[in-house]
């Protein structure tokens, strides 16, 4: 008598990992490896250090500020006030956009309004706002507030009002209430445009709070490079520089993150 056994069923083999982000990895660290090593080679050989530091001095006083602090407490306060004007620029940018919607009429007579407004730049505003606020948080939250709003308000408003009419026609067929209509097919097809209006506000904002502190403030990453400029300390100089580019990247970098994860439910070739 024959027994006949089930076959255990054969997995098919893992593909392998790609090893290309690892290659990218190591060739950008190479390369900034051997940037920095020319860099040193050549400060005080053929740049003059009293122009262009080298990068063990960088090094040396970006150790000193995280050792007693002063990183942390300027970098705190330029972010505490990009968070806040930020978080409330896109809130209330989100909130206006969806009354507008709402509103057409309104929307179309207001929408010239505040495209004239945002031509206005921003740095001409700081000394205004230095007059009425002082040299304190509330003008850079105030700069970080009008930078997000306006690059999201005009996101979510043209996301918003450019929603697919088929939708919209079936969701009047279905007789949905607004907030249905706003939350289960405006609010989606106004996705797109607000990942892309988070992924450049972001950093925008951060330079922002910035250039308002360049103009008048006691902390903050943009005192550190103005004291060091009117000091004429060269190293100081390049370190704030290199504390303001990273922190701009890891911003940028947060963003990009933060627009895959809201539209990962889209196919790549069409984001």
């Amino acid at each position: 008598m024959t027994v006949l056994t089930e076959a255990a069923p054969v997995s098919a083999p893992r593909p392998p990992r790609s090893k290309a982000p690892l290659v990218r990895a190591a060739q950008h660290t190479a390369v900034v490896a051997a940037f920095l090593v020319l860099w040193q080679v050549a400060s005080g050989r053929w740049i003059d250090p009293l122009l262009v530091t080298d990068p063990l001095s960088v090094g040396r006083q970006l150790l000193e500020w995280v050792q007693d602090g002063r990183l942390v407490f300027h970098l705190s306060f330029t972010l505490q006030a990009l968070l806040i004007g930020f978080v409330a620029g896109s809130v209330a940018a989100f909130l206006l956009a969806v009354l507008f919607t709402e509103l057409p009429r309104l929307g179309r007579f207001a929408e010239t309004y505040i495209i004239a407004f945002n031509a206005i730049p921003n740095i001409a505003l700081v000394p205004i706002f230095i007059v009425w606020f002082g040299f304190g948080i509330a003008t850079k939250i105030l700069m970080a507030y009008l930078t997000a709003s306006f690059i999201v308000f005009i996101a979510a408003f043209q996301g918003l009002r450019n929603t697919d009419a088929r939708y919209l026609e079936l969701a009047r067929i279905l007789e949905a209430s607004r907030w249905q209509v706003l939350v289960k097919i405006r609010l989606w097809a106004a996705l797109p445009f607000l990942a892309s209006a988070f992924k450049m506000a972001l950093p925008k904002t951060a330079l922002a709070v910035v250039i308002a502190e360049f103009l008048g403030s006691n902390r903050g990453v943009g005192y550190l490079v103005v004291r060091a400029s009117n000091l004429l300390d060269i190293p100081a100089l390049f370190a704030a520089v290199v504390v303001l580019t990273a922190l701009v990247q890891v911003l940028s970098l947060v963003a990009a993150f933060v627009e895959t994860r809201l539209l990962r439910w889209i196919p790549k070739e069409k984001r």
